[in-house]
């Protein structure tokens, strides 16, 4: 069976469209529709259901998206044993909005230059659903928040630890003595949605420290969450994420000794892509080592 066309039928499974699947392999709409008739004609069933808009994969299409993926894995596993350095295969990665918006990128190109044989698959989520996605074999393996209890079935690995931080608006200097207590007290708070791991453990810390705060908003985005606060609508608790500035905000450490938000890399305890995950946590861990404090 040709692992060309089983790579499209994936593709489909995981994009929104035809030419979606198609941008994601270098493939025309017109191949990736090409690939699909083969394969039904080779397997004499219907694969895709062509009377919706867009198409969708039929009951047998899905199934055989999934053993497709075990076998692609296999034989990308092969490819790979003709080096002992060079990683060739496919990681498909998980990562949380906030580390796309920080040490992920520079990760992945560093990545990808060492790597040119290998090719990441990244979908971005909440952690609680990266980690479902992990579990159940549609990820190779998520970066996180990294979850304060054990799950069953993943293990977690640091990644990368970012200070939390009391924001408040740079207001020029006035209060640049201030500690978080200070930059909190009298004016509207916003949450970092509670929804996430990140935002869950931001609540906690705040109760621990006894601060009371004056709620006002609650945004999905760290990048909104600061966003809101340089434009002085109110001040928040967020982690510095490593290589985003924060340009018109002030801000001091939570707690004394500081708090911290941990990344961390969850995968299955037998992950059969471990040597891919392996490089991809070292990735960031010196994309973190690299980017100035």
């Amino acid at each position: 069976m040709n692992l060309r066309r089983l790579r499209t039928m994936v593709a489909i499974a995981e994009a929104p469209s035809f030419t979606a699947a198609g941008a994601a392999l270098g493939l025309s709409h017109g191949a990736v529709s090409l690939h699909v008739r083969d394969l039904e004609v080779e397997l004499g069933v219907a694969l895709v259901d062509r009377a919706r808009r867009p198409p969708v994969l039929t009951d047998r299409g899905a199934a055989l998206v999934e053993h497709a993926r075990r076998m692609l894995a296999i034989a990308d596993e092969i490819a790979g044993l003709g080096s002992a350095t060079a990683l060739v295969g496919t990681l498909a990665v998980g990562i949380v909005p906030s580390a796309m918006a920080g040490l992920a990128p520079p990760a992945l190109a560093a990545l990808r230059a060492a790597h040119p044989g290998l090719r990441l698959r990244i979908r971005t989520g909440l952690s609680a659903d990266l980690a479902l996605m992990v579990r159940s074999g549609e990820l190779d393996a998520a970066l996180t928040t990294a979850p304060e209890a054990a799950i069953p079935g993943l293990r977690a690995r640091e990644a990368a630890r970012e200070p939390l931080e009391a924001i408040a608006p740079d207001s020029g200097g006035a209060d640049a003595a201030q500690d978080a207590r200070a930059l909190l007290q009298g004016r509207p708070f916003i949450w970092f949605s509670r929804r996430t791991w990140a935002g869950q453990m931001i609540e906690r810390r705040i109760e621990e420290m006894g601060l009371g705060v004056d709620a006002a908003m609650e945004v999905d985005s760290l990048e909104a969450v600061e966003a809101l606060v340089r434009h002085g609508l109110g001040v928040s608790v967020a982690p510095r994420r490593a290589g985003a500035g924060r340009l018109g905000i002030r801000a001091a450490p939570l707690g004394d000794p500081p708090l911290w938000r941990a990344l961390a890399l969850l995968e299955r305890h037998r992950n059969p892509r471990a040597r891919l995950a392996d490089a991809l946590l070292a990735a960031v861990q010196a994309a973190q080592q690299a980017t100035p404090r």
